[in-house]
């Protein structure tokens, strides 16, 4: 198991300028990520969560996968390839690290 890997979330309660300056919004893809790292909280220790802002650009997965791999969740890997659909995110820690598999 390599505790480089790198899992990035979208922040909580961020606004999106775009839709209303005052409503609060979190990302449910994000969220379902979140809920497996409550069920399995030893992957808090496994990976480098890191929690980004909404807004773009967001330059801390810009700098290791490029502007146009910017999208939440994703987990970049010790090899420089990425995986960015929650599934396949779920799947590869299952895989990885032995929890649960998605039924």
């Amino acid at each position: 198991m390599n505790s480089m890997e790198k899992l990035f979330l979208l922040k909580p309660d961020f606004q999106d300028k775009l839709r209303s300056n005052e409503t609060k919004y979190f990302c449910p893809p994000c969220t379902l990520i979140e809920g497996l790292l409550s069920f399995y909280p030893f992957l808090r220790e496994k990976l480098d969560v890191r929690y980004v802002d909404f807004e773009r650009p967001r330059p801390s997965i810009i700098e290791l996968i490029g502007e146009e791999n910017q999208s939440c969740p994703v987990i970049v890997l010790d090899n420089g390839t990425f995986i960015n659909d929650p599934d396949e995110i779920m799947a590869y820690l299952a895989d990885q690290y032995g929890i649960g598999h998605a039924h």
